[in-house]
Parts: C-alpha cells; structure tokens; sequence
C-alpha cells in the first residue's frame, strides 16, 4: 500500500497549501503527470504530426491523469482539488474530465472496440492550461521546460 504525501482536507490551511499538494508531489500534477509529458512533449514540437503512441500507452497516461489530488489507493482527487485556488482547480478539473474521456476512449481502441480517430486537442489544452495555472501558483513540475517547446 501507497503511503501518501498529499494531506487530506481537514490538514490543509489555505488555498495555497493545496495549491502545492495538487500541483506537487506525489498524488499531484508533478507524479501524476510526468508520464504524459513526454506524449506531450512530442506532440507539441511536431504539431502532431506523425505521431504513433500505442493506445494503450495513452489510455494509461490519461487514466493517471484523473487521479490527481487521490492519495494512496483512492481514484478521485475532486474533494482536494475542489479547495484549491480557483485557477489550479478549474484548470485542473478541466484537465481530468479531457483525461477522462480519452482514457476510455483509447481502453477501448486498445480492445479493438473503437478506431483511433480521436482528437487530442482538448487534452493538449487542458494539459497546457494546468501547466500554467501550477506554475503561476508558483508550482511549476520539475519536467516542465516552457522554453523547450516555445524555441526561448
């Protein structure tokens, strides 16, 4: 059993503090999303073009994605998340129903229910739109290098 960094809601003070936990840390954006950034990464840099990730690999990156703010073997983070600043919560909430989505979706393309005609805009927005409101808060994933993918 995991044992969780990430405070529960009765221990944590202000916005900011839980600003940090679902920002940071290991049931944050920090753990939760380094998986997915490499996907990201690439996807950027290449305007998605040519772009093969198995669909399984997705649908994992995305599942991990919707667990942000859970601690040890919990899948919903929404309590904390609901108590952060309004930025980080609404940019993360935005992100985890985009994750959602397409972790489903993808499971499925992976057993050969669905084709892989999916868009990953929304994902990459909402991905990008909780990178910045997490740096803004001053929370900024260690993995995240804005100047890579902008060329400064």
């Amino acid at each position: 059993m995991s044992t969780s960094t990430l405070p529960t809601t009765a221990t944590l003070s202000s916005p900011s503090t839980i600003d940090a936990a679902v920002c940071g840390g290991e049931d944050g954006l920090e753990y939760r999303g380094k998986g997915f950034y490499p996907t990201f990464e690439q996807l950027m840099l290449t305007d998605g073009q040519d772009v093969s990730i198995a669909p399984i690999s997705l649908s994992a990156q995305m599942a991990a994605l919707t667990t942000i703010g859970a601690s040890g073997d919990e899948i919903d983070g929404s309590d904390v998340i609901d108590t952060a600043s309004p930025d980080v919560r609404l940019a993360l909430n935005k992100m985890i129903r985009d994750a959602e989505r397409l972790a489903q979706h993808y499971a499925d393309v992976a057993n050969g229910s669905l084709t892989a005609n999916s868009d990953l805009t929304p994902i990459i927005d909402s991905f990008t739109g909780a990178l910045i409101a997490c740096t803004t808060a001053g929370y900024q994933p260690t993995w995240f290098n804005p100047g890579k993918l902008t060329g400064n």
